[in-house]
């Protein structure tokens, strides 16, 4: 399957909605939260450095979840080709996955938040924040992806190649100037037409998030799963 034919599929598509409104609607209430707590800095700080990362983490692990497999350009009854005695096997499901072993999900959930909390501490990566959500998606996947790999028995590698790293740190910054862009073009009109509090918030955080979907499928279809 190429991009587009994953893009437009209808388990990604509807997997893309269903994560967009969850982003959004999270977005909007998180905003909320922060402004009202924002006189307390101690809550403050934990709810935005703290909390943030961990529900981003949540959301893209949904996200990922509702994907399955078709974020790695496979369809649910691939016939994989691997190195048991028979030769092939059928693409096991995401319940299978997670059944292999025991708090694989919450594994997974560890390791995003120690590179979510690790990365804004490395001064190179701090002045590219645009780069830590893509990265934290791109974990996740990989996360999955090795579980794949593992369970049907191949060799696997979740480093892609220089042009594929080049095009997630392209469309990374593209992904925030659009973002930038819309949260000055909306957030004021939305924050006098509702008479809420920092909807360029809102409306940049959202956009970032949902622009994660074509930044990961660069990543994942870019993983080789044999078919």
């Amino acid at each position: 399957m190429n991009y587009l034919d994953v893009l437009f599929h209808p388990t990604l598509v509807m997997a893309t909605v269903v994560y967009s409104v969850m982003a959004i609607s999270f977005e909007i209430t998180y905003q909320h939260f922060l402004h009202k707590i924002s006189t307390v800095s101690g809550s403050y700080w934990i709810a935005k450095h703290i909390g943030t990362p961990f529900f981003h983490i949540l959301l893209l692990i949904a996200f990922i979840y509702m994907s399955y497999p078709i974020l790695y350009g496979l369809e649910s009854h691939s016939i994989l080709e691997t190195h048991s005695i028979n030769g092939e096997r059928i693409l096991p499901s995401l319940t299978q996955l997670l059944n292999a072993k025991s708090g694989q999900t919450m594994k997974m959930v560890n390791t995003l938040f120690i590179i979510s909390v690790l990365l804004p501490l490395i001064p190179v990566i701090n002045h590219f924040l645009a780069l830590i959500l893509p990265l934290q998606a791109i974990a996740g996947s990989a996360v999955l992806y090795g579980w794949l790999s593992e369970t049907i028995g191949i060799e696997y590698s979740i480093f892609p190649d220089f042009i594929v790293i080049a095009l997630i740190i392209l469309f990374s910054f593209i992904a925030h100037l659009i973002a930038k862009s819309m949260a000055r073009l909306l957030g004021g009109n939305l924050n006098s037409q509702y008479h809420t509090h920092d909807m360029e918030k809102v409306v940049h955080k959202s956009i970032l998030l949902i622009f994660q979907v074509p930044i990961l499928l660069i990543y994942t279809l870019n993983l080789s799963v044999p078919v």
